[in-house]
């Protein structure tokens, strides 16, 4: 059963953002346009929807998951205080996961650049978050992993877009094989290689054994009872009576592993651009990223604020969702600014004219100035 019982769901299905950052990421790039499906949730109860301020939220998933893993947590998504309440609420499947992965099976080439995920989030929230009609606004990405690293590439890549960035767990700066000519390239040893394959298995003959792989040795082994559930539903494809496979192929998933370098680097040079808030939540005995990586964001995001999940392990939104929706929540209240709730009136001629002029005038006060110029 979907949580999210106090919503209404829409799924969508887009084309993503077209070109891709690689021309290895679909087979034909010439012809090939990958599409990105969504979920839209909005609250049965919206009360009065010119004077209410809204928050909406966009959350991703990380490496090997899919958009199902946040079901758990729309309905206990507290409306905050202060006239302000829920507006919208999207999951998103990333184009070589979940349902996305299923619509562009047979377009999908070797290459994932993460920065793209980020980029088709911001061309979706672009369309759902910002139909004016005089409301403020408080926009937040929130992800985890692969998504904590997407979540932080919005704001980079589309100033204004988000209020907020929530991270639980980001994957930014990782430790990787270095060749001689040094490329700055994701290489993994063999050893990590084969570890993580056996948490990938795709193909099986049965239910039964696809349960049992879900329960016993994939990324949701050790997931709340409700998630694995929620999952478990989800990403299970029968193909025939015989043959069963899960919604992600082992190659895509394997892709993302494989692809976080040189993003990374991008990523890490333009974290001082970041102009809003973010939240970092880690797990209290994660060992996933080095040290270096949660050291890195705290001396290079400008509005940074870090805490941890007590007992957490790298997917700790999978294992202990409740501490982490609490820790989301708190953050989130203390963080909206005092609203009214009432929509802002419109500008009639004159009154364009006069704020232009008064911003003019403050423009020209602060930026012209007696002085020598210097670089």
């Amino acid at each position: 059963m979907t949580s999210g019982t106090s919503f209404i769901k829409t799924t969508k299905t887009v084309e993503a953002v077209t070109p891709r950052s690689s021309t290895r990421c679909t087979l034909d790039p010439s012809r090939d346009v990958l599409k990105v499906v969504y979920d839209v949730y909005e609250p049965r109860d919206k009360g009065d929807d010119t004077t209410t301020s809204v928050v909406n939220y966009v959350f991703l998933h990380g490496s090997g998951m899919n958009r199902r893993i946040w079901c758990y947590y729309l309905d206990k998504l507290a409306d905050p205080v202060r006239n302000w309440k829920i507006g919208k609420v999207i999951l998103v499947d990333q184009v070589t996961h979940g349902d996305s992965a299923v619509v562009n099976e047979r377009l999908l080439g070797s290459f994932y650049d993460w920065s793209d995920g980020a980029r088709d989030i911001c061309k979706i929230c672009m369309d759902e978050f910002f139909q004016q009609n005089g409301r403020s606004v408080f926009n937040i990405v929130v992800g985890h992993s692969m998504g904590g690293f997407q979540a932080l590439c919005c704001p980079i890549l589309f100033p204004g877009l988000f209020q907020s960035v929530v991270c639980i767990e980001p994957v930014v700066w990782m430790k990787r094989v270095r060749k001689e000519s040094d490329e700055d390239i994701t290489i993994i040893p063999p050893t990590f290689y084969h570890a993580m394959h056996a948490t990938m298995t795709d193909e099986f003959s049965s239910i039964q054994q696809y349960k049992k792989f879900m329960e016993t040795q994939s990324l949701y082994s050790k997931a709340h009872p409700s998630i694995l559930q929620e999952v478990e539903g989800f990403e299970l494809r029968k193909i025939s009576s015989e043959l069963f496979r899960t919604k992600i192929s082992t190659e895509q998933h394997m892709v993302a592993y494989l692809t976080l370098n040189p993003t990374a680097t991008w990523l890490m040079k333009c974290l001082s651009s970041i102009n809003c808030p973010v939240l970092c939540l880690y797990g209290e005995k994660s060992r996933w990223c080095p040290p270096e990586n949660r050291i890195y964001l705290r001396e290079h995001i400008p509005h940074y604020c870090e805490d941890e999940i007590i007992g957490g392990r790298h997917l700790v939104n999978l294992e202990d969702p409740d501490s982490v929706i609490a820790k989301l929540t708190s953050y989130i209240k203390e963080l909206l600014p005092d609203d009214d709730g009432e929509a802002s009136q419109a500008l009639d001629e004159n009154a364009r004219k006069a704020r232009f002029s008064e911003q003019y005038r403050e423009l020209i006060s602060n930026r012209v100035w007696q002085g020598t110029p210097k670089l």
